[in-house]
């Protein structure tokens, strides 16, 4: 009898512990997208007894951050406990369906042997129809009617083994499109082959039954945004018009179907402590010579610097360098010389210019070789700009006079989706209102979030010594408002695609530059004037005089306002001296002794600009001046 009680109980208990799990569905509703991960909040609504339970919340991500979990509930309910476990079954089921796939590939593969095995046969049938071509024996004659039987027969069947072969040609062909498309089936199951899900455990207690809303949310990582931007120009009398795009990606595990997006310019992944400087002890130090690759290329740890050169060997000034598959980057200076962070793991830097094709090359910690751009043929050859600060039917403005009307405008294109700003104390989210799907396939999904127009001076720039060539360049101010990030941006002028550059906004200071790429209407030649050139030798010491000329032609139909860049050298040894600088209409930076000309050049006219320098040293030593 105590048995049979005993037994009686032990049932009780089981059927109570199976009655206290629930499996309850739930839904993505809201997802909050990082530069690095995303944020999703799912709801789902049950039906509770009263006192403790179970509710296992299935299909959650495999990739989610425990720590960040959270679970809310409406009503009279106590959560006790979460735990986060992970679902291998998913998996399983996964793997089931690649081995089914695979042993449908096995048996369309053996069809396909069979009918090339069934075309052979027809086709040694061919042969062995057109070999026997003698009927009868050789000193035999034959009849009339028995070679026409003969013809007939032949015919037929040779009609009929080629009209085989055909069909069997036609259902191999077939057969092996099915095949590629099983392949492509294999493939993408085998990419995707670990998709095991994982559930939340919530345990709780309700004091009476009832509905209960819950809520749910958790961080997920493989999933994030970046920018990147359309600038137009369409002539310098005219605003910049710039279109500012997401592109989310995700692979979390879980699709985001018809949800409400939002994009936060945060990035919760980074270091949110506060720096504290630590007590400052003076020690010595010894002097080491950093190593240098003799290819103007040089390695310090964690940074990687080269120089970018156009097929005739000039540096490639406002080149984009970036590493690949990421944001960070930075660009060339007037030489052409870039220097990169490159964190571990990094493999390739992607290197572009406007009007010059795009090229990749590694990140080697030896440092890189000269990287040369090739021209592309396809890019805008001739770029004409209306002059800058030249009045015309609009008002017009410089980067340095503006008007409150003349303030950078926001602007919504027909492409745009409706999205809602709102700004925090460290981030800025978007709110986009559509409903949005981005599926778990980590493809990027491009949206355009914003638009403005804004208010730009145009102006050119060359610094012959480096390039002979003319530079557009757009500057921006009042950008900070716009709480832009760094991002590659697609120019286009006039409508033509002029090619890739980077919006480097970390850099920038009151006024965001843009390069617009060279303009061939504006001529640079820069020329060393020998009559003006000398050397003298007095005593035991040797003068050097040399003196250039810079003339800036522009052919274009309307005057331009455009920066010159020169320098002097600098003395580095006490017997070494630099005297007699002329440089007539230019500035001096004293300390990196650069001269600079802001000159404006009238349409079909040409300017002139020298310098000259003095230097000395001792007869006995060379020096490179050239």
């Amino acid at each position: 009898m105590r048995l049979f009680l005993l037994a009686g109980l032990v049932m009780l208990l089981q059927n109570a512990n199976a009655q206290s799990k629930k499996t309850i569905e739930s839904k993505i509703e809201k997802v909050t997208v990082f530069l690095e991960g995303a944020q999703t909040e799912r709801t789902a609504k049950t039906s509770l007894a009263a006192g403790k339970q179970e509710l296992i919340f299935a299909n959650i991500s495999p990739s989610i951050d425990k720590q960040s979990i959270q679970v809310k509930a409406d009503g009279n309910v106590t959560i006790l406990s979460v735990i986060h476990q992970q679902n291998f079954m998913k998996e399983q089921q996964k793997q089931d369906e690649i081995k089914e796939a695979e042993a449908l590939k096995e048996a369309q593969t053996e069809k396909i042997a069979l009918q090339k095995n069934i075309l052979n046969v027809y086709k040694q049938e061919e042969t062995l129809l057109l070999k026997n071509q003698q009927i009868g024996g050789a000193n035999t004659g034959l009849k009339a009617a028995d070679l026409k039987d003969a013809a007939d027969l032949q015919r037929a069947r040779l009609t009929e083994v080629y009209q085989k072969q055909m069909e069997t040609d036609r259902a191999i062909k077939k057969m092996e499109a099915e095949l590629a498309k099983m392949n492509k089936q294999l493939q993408e199951l085998n990419q995707k082959a670990d998709i095991s899900t994982s559930e939340i455990h919530v345990t709780l207690s309700t004091k009476e039954a009832g509905s209960s809303q819950f809520s749910i949310s958790y961080m997920v990582k493989k999933a994030g945004w970046y920018p990147t931007y359309d600038i137009r120009v369409k002539d310098i009398s005219s605003p910049i018009n710039m279109q500012y795009k997401a592109n989310v990606f995700q692979q979390s595990g879980e699709d985001w179907k018809d949800i409400r997006l939002f994009l936060s310019t945060g990035n919760p992944n980074e270091n949110a402590n506060k720096p504290s400087l630590e007590p400052w002890y003076l020690k010595y130090v010894y002097a080491y010579r950093q190593t240098t690759n003799t290819i103007q290329a040089t390695y310090t740890p964690g940074t990687v610097s080269g120089k970018v050169v156009d097929e005739r060997g000039n540096p490639v000034a406002g080149a984009s360098v970036v590493l690949k598959g990421t944001r960070s980057g930075t660009t060339t200076n007037a030489g052409g010389i870039f220097q990169i962070n490159v964190p571990a793991g990094a493999n390739s830097i992607v290197i572009s210019s406007v009007g010059m094709q795009t090229t990749e090359v590694p990140a080697s910690v030896n440092g890189l070789a000269n990287i040369t751009l090739q021209q592309n043929l396809q890019s805008l050859e001739e770029v004409v700009v209306t002059a800058y600060g030249i009045a015309s039917d609009r008002e017009t403005y410089t980067d340095i006079e503006r008007s409150e009307n003349n303030r950078n405008k926001q602007r919504k294109s027909e492409t745009a989706l409706t999205t809602t700003i709102s700004y925090q104390p460290t981030t800025t989210v978007y709110e986009i209102k559509e409903p949005y799907t981005i599926l778990n396939d980590g493809k990027t999904y491009m949206a355009e979030i914003d638009g403005y127009e804004l208010n730009a001076g145009y102006e050119y720039y060359t610094a012959p010594k480096m390039s002979e060539s003319a530079y557009l360049t757009a500057k921006i101010t009042n950008w900070q408002e716009l709480n832009l990030l760094p991002g590659e941006a697609n120019l286009f002028f006039e409508g033509t695609f002029l090619g890739k550059s980077l919006l480097d906004v970390a850099k920038a200071g009151d006024t965001l530059s843009l390069s617009l790429g060279k303009d061939k209407g504006v001529v640079v030649k820069r020329t060393l004037m020998k009559e003006y050139s000398s050397k003298r030798f007095i005593g035991s010491n040797r003068t050097d005089t040399r003196q250039y000329e810079i003339t800036i032609r522009n052919n274009k139909q309307l005057p331009i306002n455009i920066i010159v860049e020169d320098q002097f050298p600098i003395s580095t040894q006490k017997e070494i001296e630099v005297q007699d600088r002329k440089y007539e209409g230019a500035k001096l930076d004293e300390v990196t002794q650069q001269i600079t000309w802001q000159q404006t050049v009238d349409a079909k006219k040409e300017t002139k600009l020298s310098f000259r320098y003095e230097v000395k040293y001792p007869k006995e030593k060379t020096l490179q001046l050239n």
